[in-house]
């Protein structure tokens, strides 16, 4: 005798079986790579450049934390971002959560990870021409759909795209180790204007790892506008901030379009291959008492290059910095467009909190190489020598 399964019950079945195959997927994924590999899109993001795919990618940020870690990873596309969180010390479109054990060190690796992202500086700077080119768009972009206000406030905390939460531990420190690979974050801006919202924010995290990462505005950069002229703090990077153990290893990361600091490092800092474009100030170091290494790192039409941080900012503090560069690059040429970010210094340390060794490379636009517009506004502290 045949046996009718009841309409509820094979409902019933029917859902656990899509429950059930959405965890073979990922046990399958997790498989082949080594590790458990969690898709925004099996989360509901979208990635058109429509839906606002905020929830999503938060949830699949949240059930990677709660699985002990692993890569959350982004399709190719553009994933819009059009609701705002806030608390734990931050605020921003997207939240690495801290464990939810307080006063523990549990570390947790998480991985934010696209499936391409263009960072070539095709279009860093321009002397005569309007910047047409598209390469902004390619690759696995979350941006920003939210124009923000103006913070004149620095102890405010920044508005960004991403940020790690701070935990309820004695430094409020976030035990978590952030993974950032050949992904893109783009800020709104206005017309004339400049982004009033930060790009990354890794002031609470342990450690951060980033390798091939955009971060620019959306704006073309011949009609941008300084920030610092109206008083307004913002940063394409942020750094784990000073509590002795956090550590930034930083490839090929690239900050592009009016922001105020390009990068906000901080001790423990190895990089290599950094660029920053149109920022007020490209390389901004806050208190460390451990010192910090840099390979070439290279700025092109930004005001400062090499500066110490002037206000506390970020959960970053005030104070002495120790640094080696192994090259500085600099492109100088009077006259290129945005006006206001044309060259002004190398060095930008009036109180002489900069203490180690760098080497520095100028370029002289349409001349040559040129170390003769080697300026310095304090920095008496810090050992430069010319490449050549």
């Amino acid at each position: 005798m045949k046996t009718r399964l009841h309409p509820f019950l094979l409902l019933a079945s029917l859902l656990l079986l899509i429950g059930g195959c959405r965890s073979i997927k990922q046990t399958q994924i997790g498989k082949l790579s080594g590790e458990p590999v969690y898709n925004v899109q099996d989360f509901g993001a979208q990635g058109d450049g429509l839906a606002d795919d905020t929830h999503a990618i938060q949830q699949a940020i949240n059930y990677a934390m709660e699985q002990g870690g692993g890569t959350v990873y982004f399709p190719h596309g553009r994933y819009r971002l059009a609701t705002l969180q806030e608390g734990l010390r931050v605020k921003a479109h997207l939240l690495i959560p801290p464990q939810r054990t307080p006063d523990t060190r549990d570390y947790v690796m998480i991985c934010l990870k696209g499936a391409c992202c263009v960072t070539t500086p095709c279009a860093y700077a321009s002397h005569t021409t309007e910047d047409r080119y598209e390469v902004w768009e390619n690759g696995s972009v979350l941006f920003s759909d939210t124009l923000g206000a103006p913070q004149t406030d620095p102890s405010q905390p920044p508005v960004s795209i991403l940020a790690a939460a701070s935990a309820d531990n004695v430094y409020g420190m976030n035990p978590s180790t952030v993974r950032l690979e050949d992904l893109a974050f783009q800020v709104k801006a206005e017309e004339g204007g400049f982004p009033y919202l930060s790009g990354v924010n890794m002031a609470y995290a342990a450690t951060v790892y980033a390798d091939n990462v955009l971060i620019y505005a959306s704006t073309r950069n011949m009609v941008l506008h300084s920030p610092s002229a109206e008083g307004h703090f913002s940063a394409g990077f942020i750094a784990p901030r000073t509590w002795c153990n956090p550590e930034e290893e930083l490839r090929n990361v690239n900050v592009k379009s009016a922001f105020r600091y390009g990068f906000l490092l901080s001790e423990h800092a190895n990089g290599n291959d950094l660029s920053a474009w149109n920022c007020d100030e490209a390389f901004v170091f806050s208190r460390m008492d451990h010192s910090a290494w840099l390979g070439r790192i290279h700025a092109q039409n930004c005001a400062h290059i090499l500066s110490s941080l002037e206000v506390e900012y970020a959960g970053h503090t005030v104070g002495n910095s120790y640094i080696k560069i192994e090259q500085v690059g600099v492109e100088v040429n009077s006259g290129q467009k945005p006006l206001d970010f044309n060259y002004k210094s190398f060095v930008n340390d009036p109180k002489d909190r900069l203490y180690g060794r760098i080497w520095y490379h100028i370029v002289k636009s349409n001349v040559g190489a040129d170390n003769s517009y080697y300026v310095t506004l304090g920095g008496t502290h810090l050992q430069a020598e010319a490449s050549f």
